[in-house]
């Protein structure tokens, strides 16, 4: 139990995924912390970077391993491109926010959840399941949870 600021659950409730919006951004914040939409985007997106960085470690390591298998490492590699691709996208993304910049936050996001679906369409088009489906199911709720917090609520 967990005494949440309510402008950060009106945030969070006003998302697709509220429960994780909230386990996500509040154990980063502290009193003194500002809630308004550009900070909670913010925050949001700085751990969905670090959450990317795992993901990118998590895929590398079953990459190196021996046992995996050529069909899932050949998806694999595809998804590494996927989450570097990501990566290179962070400081669009933070500018966006900086600048205000509604349209640009929208297209950098929305990149960052079409690099995710595509790691998981490698897996379904050959019928094989992931080895990282929760990492890129968690990936993809905080990004639409970003979305919905910079589209819906950000004051730009």
């Amino acid at each position: 139990p967990v005494d949440v600021d309510p402008r950060l659950q009106q945030l969070c409730e006003e998302t697709e995924y509220p429960i994780k919006c909230l386990t996500t951004v509040i154990s980063f914040l502290d009193d003194k912390a500002v809630v308004d939409p550009v900070s909670i985007v913010k925050e949001e997106v700085d751990v969905f970077y670090g959450k990317v960085r795992e993901a990118l470690h998590k895929a590398s390591k079953r990459l190196s391993n021996r046992s995996t298998s050529r069909f899932v490492t050949n998806r694999l590699k595809s998804c590494i491109d996927d989450y570097k691709a990501i990566l290179k996208n962070k400081q669009k993304i933070i500018d966006a926010i900086s600048m205000g910049d509604t349209n640009k936050l929208i297209k950098d996001l929305n990149s960052n959840v079409d690099n995710i679906y595509a790691c998981e369409d490698e897996f379904k088009e050959a019928n094989i399941k992931s080895p990282i489906i929760e990492m890129d199911s968690l990936l993809g709720r905080m990004i639409i949870n970003s979305l919905s917090i910079g589209v819906d609520t950000t004051p730009f």
